[in-house]
């Protein structure tokens, strides 16, 4: 099961179903031209619509905005990387009529959460929160909180028909038998896409993501390869770098080091395969080395290591990762960075000779192992040269 956050405008329409308001929301693509809406005169609130957390805090939500207004904020999410808006009447209230709501789906059932008392400052009245667990039956006559039954079953409906995996509506207004929601985040299990009526993938969001430049770096080299090349900074300020082949022993050889010790040691994920060629290796190998040369930790590994290849050369690819390390090999020296090598595949004798016989002669304190060194006890070593 794959948990994905769905638009708010695709959950503010599911929740008009179920509590019979008319939803007059206008989703707004960034990237295309936004001056003509169409906005009738009168107050809007305007959000980034992107699975962003704590939008209050980073300026993403806009409230009480005229239609001039509602342009400029929107062109200035765009200019921010979003590339999602959503545009709203605003809604005049009085703060006492805000509750809190969120359903999570948990291996026991369903479990609500429910605060008289909801709202952007909801974390600073957590006492208020009440708590009830519902089987996958759904029994609402077991609930304890002092949510109306009646808006507990529409929930419950609602989240088991669209298969959700979590549901927040926070506030959610309730005035009499008018219920309006004015702030609403969904989860849901996207494997059951099938069987999904409320929603599909084109209503998929995801944060903005700012790319530090090494991994922007291996994106622009990736597109440009048949081989797959893939970099993930974890820790710029980490103590142990990777350069990993093969996707499969790449994951391994991350879950034993986390196994082993604190992850936060880990500078990096990553792994090249597919059998790319000299240039690419070294072209990948020069990201990874300078985001270990630029972290600020005082001891530093790097592993080199990979599962038995099928398809790509060792020889080959260790060339192009010799040449980053030799491009650097004043600094990787100065900063008394180890190098701990394990790799198997076609020339595997020939590659690590070459890696063996450059650390060696560089002076880099290494070790340089095939596939006589078991992939946990590669990484046990690798552990080990760092705390010695």
């Amino acid at each position: 099961m794959a948990r994905v956050k769905i638009s708010e405008f695709r959950a503010k329409n599911l929740l008009s179903q179920v509590f019979g308001f008319e939803y007059t929301g206008v989703s707004v693509d960034l990237s295309k031209d936004i001056s003509q809406l169409g906005l009738t005169e009168g107050n809007y609130v305007v959000k980034v619509d992107q699975a962003v957390k704590k939008r209050n805090q980073f300026g993403l939500v806009k409230l009480n905005r005229n239609a001039s207004q509602v342009i400029d904020d929107l062109k200035d999410f765009a200019e921010q990387g979003y590339s999602h808006g959503l545009v709203e009447p605003f809604f005049e209230h009085d703060q006492k009529d805000e509750h809190f709501v969120a359903m999570q789906l948990t291996d026991a059932g369903v479990e609500l959460q429910y605060s008289s008392q909801g709202g952007v400052n909801i974390e600073d009245n957590k006492e208020t929160l009440q708590s009830c667990l519902f089987g996958f039956d759904s029994d609402i006559s077991t609930n304890t909180t002092d949510l109306n039954p009646d808006v507990i079953r529409k929930l419950l409906d609602l989240f088991e028909t669209n298969q959700m995996t979590y549901l927040e509506i926070n506030p959610l207004v309730i005035q009499g038998d008018k219920i309006t929601p004015l702030d609403a985040a969904v989860e849901i299990d996207s494997s059951a896409e099938f069987f999904a009526q409320g929603w599909s993938s084109a209503d998929f969001r995801a944060p903005k993501k700012t790319l530090h430049p090494a991994e922007h770096a291996i994106e622009e080299l990736a597109s440009t390869t048949p081989a797959s090349l893939v970099l993930k900074v974890l820790n710029p300020d980490g103590n142990l770098f990777l350069l990993l082949s093969g996707g499969g022993a790449s994951v391994v050889i991350l879950d034993e080091i986390a196994s082993l010790a604190d992850k936060d040691i880990i500078g990096n994920y990553g792994e090249y395969s597919g059998n790319p060629n000299e240039e690419d290796t070294y072209l990948y190998t020069k990201q990874v080395v300078r985001l270990m040369l630029d972290s600020k930790a005082e001891k530093k590994v790097l592993l080199i290591a990979g599962g038995v290849a099928n398809f790509t050369d060792v020889a080959k690819t260790f060339k192009g990762v010799i040449r980053a390390l030799d491009e650097n090999i004043d600094e990787l020296k100065n900063q008394g960075i180890k190098v701990v090598v394990r790799r198997g595949g076609p020339n595997q004798e020939q590659g690590l000779k070459l890696m063996k016989d450059f650390l060696d002669s560089k002076g880099v304190t290494s070790k340089v192992s095939g596939t006589e060194l078991s992939i946990g006890a590669t990484v046990k070593t690798a552990i080990e040269e760092l705390n010695s």
